[in-house]
């Protein structure tokens, strides 16, 4: 007997092939009725036939879709037969569901790169060439359903051959809304740095990054800088017109070539060649050809393989590896305009398209840590897919993150919806991204704001803004402590109600008004307690130590030697103002002017780092430690105690560990001792609180969580011990991931909230 299922399905089934797999199945069991994108992101599916093949048929939907669709809830609702239809269709968008999901951007699929460099082909050396598996989604998108009205590709109507094959349900094109080709599609041009317009752009592109000059290249998410990545002379021009002094450089080449200067684990190899193609944290080899200006005193590289057609035209001519990092000023968004990068004198030559970014979006970077891929940055190829959350409230939640490294977090039900990378808030331009790109969800993702949070910190432009938009959306505010919302990345991520978090940064705002940052915790439900920390130290200063790493040493051996014993440590140290400026420092630290004490793990680092003449200076955010974990390669443990007093570790007497063992040892090896015998205290408090509480999980978080050897030392005490570890493996443990820890917290805690 003839039945009707109506079959509404939400997940990421959108833009990804998903109606015409629908049809072609329906086709070939003889089911009739239709498909269709709903406006909310989701599918409708009216299926017409016998009940045992309508089954047959769901069936088949769920287990054999295409790659890059996702299902996350299938509802079925039988009914009266009614009028026959004639076949199956795919009609026109419209209506609601249960919601899906605005796929994110997916690199160039093996099919298309055929496409490519198929001599004769329609699309031969289609520059902006993809198919219904692969090319932009999210950064094209402006409203839903991911319609081709509704993207930048709305612009440029589809020629008489490309309609055919958007209409023909064999072709691999078939309602593919990205479809396009030379004939009809967007387009790349060449411009000099006056605007003018020079032929051929590609081959002559190519011709100026052998000449050694920089090329700007509009992709996907954004614009890159480009230059040959062994040219030190273009490095430093690059290094000089972009303010980036030490700042490592992303690199691009194909996945031969980045055998050739960097390892590359299985593990590794599977994230480079992945659907979403992130920048992956790779270590060098000794005998890399790359310019030792890519990531200066780093024993890693940041890689990734072509992911666009015009990537791959590129390395079919180009052999050696190419710089390519975001052509953003410092402190601004990535750059997307083309009027704009011309503005910026950024590059000799910009090797640009006429597709609008409506939705701009970093790369993604992925380090391997503790033998687990961690996200550094979670952006292209991720945003805006959902981590799943549980929320017991049922609250929504807009989540706004802290100052650094910033994302935004939509949770609605039990999906939250981490933003691409904002960046710093601190500038007007990044503000008015942030703004934008929430509303820009909000309008895709429609919800109800039930609650807002974001940091305690209250001099955060965050903090402001969820001020403001506590007011306009008319929900109370909660605001979260800084390494609280990290406890709550990994409490959220597990699924977990109670563990020991080791929470260990830069430094955040604390419940007691100072700076937090090397924080050992214990969750027990919606109860939060500090179970430890590192002792707290001065900072000269105050955020100049951060700059100035050496200041930190004068706080931290302050008291600890004789008047001139500790002015001959600092002698050996950097001051911007030499001795000058170290009878400064000692004056503030006798009078207790401008010194504000912390509680930072990678304060310690930086005093560390500066100890042993790695990093005297900080031109990046992390630098110091990164050098130092770079310096600690290769070493052997030299031993050094850990005092621990009242679950309080004293570093001080560690770094005093660190200048004893300078004339006597290498410097690899008191690096090496010094992170392995930090890890461990901190394991020990973990430990300890761990068997007092009952609890068996402890995890680690927080922007030193990136450290492998740190997080590695304090996994094995655990695990030694016999209890879990876990760390961030969906969302990032430094700043990045803060907004789905705000979530988090505020989805456990919401009548802790309260109007602002």
């Amino acid at each position: 007997m003839r039945k009707k299922a109506l079959i509404r399905i939400s997940g990421t089934v959108q833009g990804v092939g998903f109606r015409p797999f629908v049809y072609r199945t329906a086709e070939t069991l003889g089911i009739r009725g239709y498909v269709k994108n709903l406006g909310d992101a989701g599918v409708e599916i009216l299926a017409e036939g016998e009940k045992a093949l309508i089954k047959e048929f769901l069936e088949t939907v769920k287990k054999d879709h295409p790659p890059n669709a996702r299902i996350d809830d299938v509802s079925v609702e039988w009914i009266e037969t009614g009028e026959k239809t004639d076949r199956f269709h795919i009609l026109p968008s419209g209506g609601t569901g249960l919601g899906g999901t605005i796929p994110a951007d997916y690199g160039i699929c093996n099919s298309c790169i055929a496409d490519v460099s198929t001599l004769g082909g329609r699309r031969f050396r289609y520059p902006l060439t993809s198919c219904t598996d692969c090319g932009p989604r999210f950064t094209i998108l402006e409203n839903l359903p991911l319609d081709r009205k509704n993207t930048s590709f709305n612009k440029f109507p589809p020629c008489d051959d490309c309609a055919r094959e958007y209409r023909n349900p064999q072709d691999r094109r078939f309602h593919a809304q990205t479809i396009a080709c030379p004939k009809c599609g967007p387009g790349y041009s060449l411009l000099d740095g006056k605007g003018n317009t020079i032929s051929n752009p590609i081959e002559t592109g190519i011709e100026k990054l052998r000449a050694g000059k920089i090329l700007a290249i509009k992709g996907v998410g954004g614009i890159h800088l480009a230059c040959i990545a062994s040219d030190d002379d273009v490095l430093k021009e690059l290094r000089g017109r972009r303010g980036r002094e030490q700042q490592p450089f992303a690199i691009m080449s194909r996945l031969e070539n980045v055998k050739t200067f960097a390892h590359v684990s299985k593990t590794e190899e599977r994230l480079l060649t992945s659907r979403e193609t992130p920048i992956v944290i790779l270590r060098k080899r000794k005998d890399s050809k790359l310019s030792r200006l890519v990531s200066p005193g780093l024993e890693n590289v940041g890689v990734m393989l072509p992911y666009t057609a015009l990537h791959h035209m590129l390395f079919s001519v180009i052999d050696e590896p190419l710089v390519m990092t975001s052509a953003n000023v410092h402190g601004e968004p990535m750059t997307i305009d083309n009027e704009e990068i011309l503005r910026q004198k950024a590059a000799d030559y910009y090797l640009l398209h006429d597709l609008e970014i409506k939705n701009r979006c970093d790369d993604s970077v992925i380090k391997i840590v503790n033998e687990a891929p961690v996200f550094i940055r979670r952006s292209r190829g991720f945003v805006p897919i959902p981590v799943a959350l549980k929320n017991p409230a049922n609250k929504t939640v807009l989540s706004l993150g802290a100052g650094e490294n910033v994302t935004f977090c939509l949770l609605k039900g039990d999906k939250a919806f981490p933003s691409q990378h904002i960046g710093n808030i601190e500038k007007l331009s990044t503000i008015n991204f942030l703004q934008d790109a929430i509303e820009r969800f909000l309008k895709n993702i429609p919800a109800k704001i039930d609650v807002i949070s974001c940091d305690m910190h209250p001099g955060f432009n965050t903090t402001k803004l969820a001020k403001e938009l506590s007011e306009r959306y008319e929900a109370p505010l909660i605001q979260v402590q800084h390494h609280h919302a990290h406890l709550m990345t990994l409490a959220g991520e597990h699924g977990l109600e109670e563990m020991i978090g080791i929470c260990c940064d830069g430094v955040g705002y604390g419940l007691d008004g100072k700076a937090w940052g090397g924080e050992v915790f214990t969750l027990k439900g919606k109860t939060i307690e500090r179970a430890g920390h590192l002792k707290e130290q001065p900072m000269p200063g105050g955020d100049l130590a951060a700059h100035y790493p050496a200041r930190m040493v004068a706080g931290i051996l302050y008291g600890l030697y004789s008047d001139k014993e500790l002015r001959k440590i600092l002698g050996t140290l950097y001051y911007k103002h030499g001795r000058e400026e170290i009878e400064i420092v000692l004056k503030q630290l006798e009078k207790g002017v401008n010194v504000h004490e912390t509680t930072s793990t990678g304060r310690v680092f930086d005093a560390v780092s500066a100890l042993l003449g790695v990093c005297s200076y900080r031109t990046y955010e992390g630098e110091p430690a990164m050098k130092l974990e770079a310096a600690a390669e290769g070493g052997r443990d030299l031993g050094f105690p850990v005092e621990i007093t009242g679950n309080i570790i004293d570093t001080a007497a560690l770094v005093r560990e660190t200048v004893e063992a300078r004339n006597r040892n290498k410097t690899r090896d008191i690096a090496y001792s010094f992170e392995k015998a930090l890890a461990k205290g901190l394991a020990e408090i973990a430990i300890d609180a761990a068997r007092d509480e009952g609890i068996g999980v402890v995890g680690a978080s927080g922007g030193v969580a990136y450290n492998d050897l740190f997080v590695r030392t304090i996994a094995g005490h655990v695990k030694g011990n016999s209890l879990r570890f876990v760390q961030n493996l969906k969302v990032p443990c430094g700043d990045g991931g803060i907004s789905y820890g705000q979530a988090a917290y505020a989805a456990r805690n919401p009548k802790h909230s309260k109007k602002k």
